[in-house]
């Protein structure tokens, strides 16, 4: 059992070393090192911190030989054609994502977070063609004042160069919703900010919107003969491309779904975990771009990031799908490892009864796929299933 634990290790080493060769000449070297590494350690010649760190030049002596056999093209086309090295790139691709966005926190906070949910904003609706506008000095000053739902209320507004001024309540509010207005920097005003502005507030406990719309229809009637400022929450307002584009990116799921034509187990697991993964970054870092989308002052976002909200995953999502659907088409049915050695069957000259297509096959003896090679021929894909493939 001593000897098992001490050579666990560096067999480990060596296997994952042995990746770098192409598959035919991958079982003789290894068992070329797993042969070294047990005399070594009969032998007792070596400790086990020195015999893993000799395993380590197995990365080294594999990648001398795939030099010095010329088989450098060999192994990238096995990758190529590899089940596993999408799955490889779209997991890795996962992984950088999650360490760029901290877990995707911006996304995780749109979708779950309570406390977001109860920041809002107030635009007041303009004079002339219904445009919105900011909302006066004198009805911020009377509203923040005498609020009884607001929690915490905030004023900025937008100065030259598009650098905000805040003011130390508003700066707060942006820190804990993980939000920024449309400008390039924040500049922090601990007096008072005169002239138009933003308002960004947080309910308070047990408040509501309407309840806020309530104090802001009863502060109109008190005599300030302006209009009645609106309540946009945040939340909502980054939630709107929810529901059309995330419907659209599942039903686009779905397309990839009904294109597989597997018959085992194993070929819809590595099926749907591409699927799965590819259409999860999309998903996810589109969730990051839509809860780090600016806002103005009046609660609309950019028309740049609007288009980028819509455009950018829908766009994305349906190259993905057909992509998988065309790839599907060229993996075995049983291991969904990529079919080759495609050759020309049949007669050329036919259309009716033995008509000419390309067979491919797979490399596990799992079957092989006829299509035809030009219109009329073979109008349907054949899958032969060899005997006890599928089960």
């Amino acid at each position: 059992m001593a000897l098992n634990r001490r050579l666990f290790i560096p067999r480990l080493l060596v296997a994952a070393a042995s990746r770098i060769l192409p598959a035919a000449q991958r079982a003789d070297w290894v068992r070329e090192w797993d042969a070294e590494i047990w005399h070594a350690e009969h032998a007792g010649l070596m400790s086990a911190a020195t015999l893993q760190t000799r395993a380590l030049g197995a990365f080294a002596d594999a990648s001398f030989v795939l030099r010095h056999e010329r088989a450098v093209g060999i192994r990238l086309h096995e990758v190529k054609s590899s089940r596993s090295a999408s799955l490889a790139v779209l997991i890795v691709l996962a992984a950088m994502l999650a360490f760029a966005s901290h877990g995707l926190q911006s996304g995780r906070a749109l979708l779950f977070s309570a406390e977001a949910n109860r920041i809002f904003l107030l635009a007041q609706p303009g004079p002339f063609m219904g445009r919105w506008a900011r909302v006066l000095p004198a009805q911020a000053a009377a509203w923040t004042n005498t609020s009884e739902t607001a929690d915490l209320v905030g004023r900025w507004s937008a100065s030259k160069g598009s650098v905000c001024v805040a003011d130390p309540a508003a700066a707060a509010l942006f820190s804990e919703a993980h939000m920024q207005p449309d400008c390039k920097a924040i500049r922090l005003e601990p007096h008072a900010i005169t002239g138009f502005a933003g308002i960004i507030g947080r309910l308070r406990a047990g408040s509501t919107d309407a309840g806020v719309e309530a104090e802001l229809a009863a502060m109109a009637k008190s005599g300030t003969g302006s209009p009645r400022p609106a309540v946009i929450p945040i939340a909502q307002l980054r939630k709107a491309p929810l529901l059309p584009v995330g419907g659209t990116l599942v039903l686009l799921a779905l397309f990839s779904v009904l294109g597989l034509r597997n018959c085992s187990l194993e070929a819809w697991g590595w099926g749907l975990s591409r699927i799965g993964l590819s259409f999860g970054m999309v998903a996810g870092s589109w969730l990051e771009l839509a809860a780090r989308a600016p806002f103005t002052e009046t609660g609309s976002i950019p028309g740049v990031w609007t288009v980028g909200l819509y455009l950018f995953p829908l766009t994305a999502a349906t190259i993905i799908a057909l992509w998988l659907r065309r790839d599907v088409r060229r993996r075995c049915r049983t291991c969904y490892r990529s079919l080759s050695m495609p050759v020309f069957v049949g007669f050329s000259g036919r259309c009716l009864f033995d008509s000419g297509g390309v067979e491919s096959l797979c490399t596990a003896h799992h079957g092989a796929l006829l299509d035809g090679s030009v219109p009329g021929q073979i109008a349907t894909e054949e899958w032969s299933r060899w005997p006890n493939t599928c089960v």
